[in-house]
């Protein structure tokens, strides 16, 4: 997610161990692209004052030149499309309305560009890492890829019982693949939505959301990869279109519904860096830095009212290399709204050649860092004098999971996002019914306080470890 990520797909054949894949390290984008808004440019959101909607809403809205599309009765927000140029002016004067915002469309996972090339020779999975005795050691690439899984010792709290049985968790992205062997007997399909309203399926023609879904919940089948909570219930959630664009509206509207059906935990591995003083869209549409706060604010209450309903919510700290402490002119959504944990990337550095090196150092070359972080995970890493002169198995610094038709090395914030996700999913299996606030204090006071103590701009408040997190 955000500006920049990095990603080697290794296509893999279903039928047989034979893999066919590629090493691809995404190339930063500095300059942010936002879509256009709306393409009519006539959606707006409409937010009251309070949670709560007034009775005649639709008539309000009419008075005003617009019709109510959705309503978000629970935070007091509707999604209106309007005709008339004046609709934003008499709305906003209306009685009890906050403000009225464009539904503006934004790139939630720039900068991705995918180069492929076959790995000459290779007929299965190259051993590597580092061998115990847990129920990862039947999966394929388990011990020869997955060092993510050592480096918050997830095989501990597997051994120990836990595996996320019981736990539902809502995965907000570009879909799931929900075929995909690894995944299949976790995705609840009669739960998963879509929210893009041109891509009305679950599907994931962009990768991003099963790569995420199998970091979370890759089953435990002896098959392929494994994920932190094998025995989760996945809800694919789909907010995001094939390019990884989505309408504001849509992840609103994600949120809401992931918590009217239950889902324990919410993964957001998508964000927006957003200058404070405002946007000019392709389309000549302005958003203002009045809006952009009020964008902010109204993430912030929906986050909020997801929290306050027994919904956590774990976000990715963004791939911007910002320091997110009191950042003036640009800010993290959704990583610095609300009461979302905010997650930032670490990962090894050079792993293929020596896999004793730390799993631990802070992804520099991407990962957002400063206050706006809350706590570290593995994203994946790079190690430039290997990337540079192309050296094989740079890539294996990279995160492990499932893709559409096979798996890939993918790395970002949007990787660390997950684990602790999953990590959440084993916490609320050991502790049936834990409160959000109890969820927090267990990652809090079970996270490794690595770097400065106390709150570092790298890790947060730890790089957290599912063994002690389920104790």
């Amino acid at each position: 997610m955000s500006k920049r990520i990095w990603l080697l797909l290794v296509a893999v054949v279903l039928v047989g161990l034979f893999i066919s894949g590629c090493d691809t390290f995404l190339a930063p984008k500095d300059a942010l692209k936002p879509m256009g808004a709306n393409p009519a440019g006539k959606d707006y959101l409409v937010v009251f004052n309070g949670n709560d909607l007034p009775k005649n809403t639709d008539s309000l809205v009419a008075n005003a030149g617009g019709q109510v599309k959705m309503k978000f009765a629970q935070v007091g927000t509707v999604l209106v499309t309007a005709e008339a140029s004046s609709f934003v002016s008499d709305m906003s004067s209306t009685a009890r309305v906050k403000y009225v915002l464009p539904d503006v469309k934004l790139d939630w996972l720039p900068g991705e560009d995918y180069k492929t090339v076959l790995p000459a020779g290779q007929t299965g999975p190259v051993q590597g890492g580092v061998t115990t005795q847990s129920i990862g050691d039947d999966e394929w690439f388990f011990n020869a890829y997955q060092w993510s899984m050592y480096a918050i010792d997830a095989p501990a709290a597997w051994d120990a019982g836990y595996t996320g049985t019981g736990v539902r968790v809502a995965v907000l992205d570009t879909g799931i693949d929900a075929s995909h062997p690894d995944l299949a007997p976790n995705v609840n399909v009669a739960l998963s939505t879509s929210f893009v309203p041109y891509e009305p399926y679950i599907d994931d023609e962009a990768g991003h959301g099963t790569h995420v879904a199998g970091i979370i919940a890759a089953a435990h089948n002896g098959y392929g990869t494994i994920g932190v909570a094998p025995d989760a219930e996945l809800v694919a959630v789909k907010v995001l279109d094939s390019t990884g664009s989505g309408d504001f509206s849509w992840m609103l509207n994600g949120l809401l519904y992931a918590n009217s059906i239950g889902a324990q935990v919410v993964n957001l591995s998508l964000g927006a860096y957003l200058p404070r003083s405002g946007i000019t869209f392709e389309d000549g549409t302005k958003i203002g830095a009045n809006d952009i706060a009020h964008l902010v604010n109204l993430i912030t209450r929906v986050i909020n009212y997801v929290s306050s309903n027994g919904t956590l919510v774990v976000v990715a700290a963004g791939n911007d290399s910002a320091n997110l402490t009191g950042d003036a002119s640009w800010i993290s959504i959704p990583a610095e709204c609300g009461d979302a944990l905010s997650i930032s990337a670490t990962g090894p550095q050079g792993w293929a050649y020596d896999p004793t090196v730390s799993l631990d150092t802070p992804a520099y070359i991407y990962t957002n860092y400063g206050t706006g972080v809350d706590y570290a995970a593995p994203g994946g890493n790079i190690d430039p004098d290997l990337y540079v002169n192309d050296t094989p198995g740079w890539w294996l610094d990279l995160v492990f999971s499932t893709y559409p038709g096979g798996w890939a090395w993918m790395a970002g914030t949007s990787m660390a996002c997950p684990h602790v996700v999953g990590e959440a999913a084993l916490i609320l299996q050991a502790h049936p019914g834990a409160s959000v606030q109890r969820v927090e204090t267990i990652i809090r006071h079970s996270s490794d306080d690595l770097g400065k103590p106390g709150r570092d701009q790298w890790y947060g408040l730890g790089r957290v470890n599912a063994a002690q997190a389920v104790k």
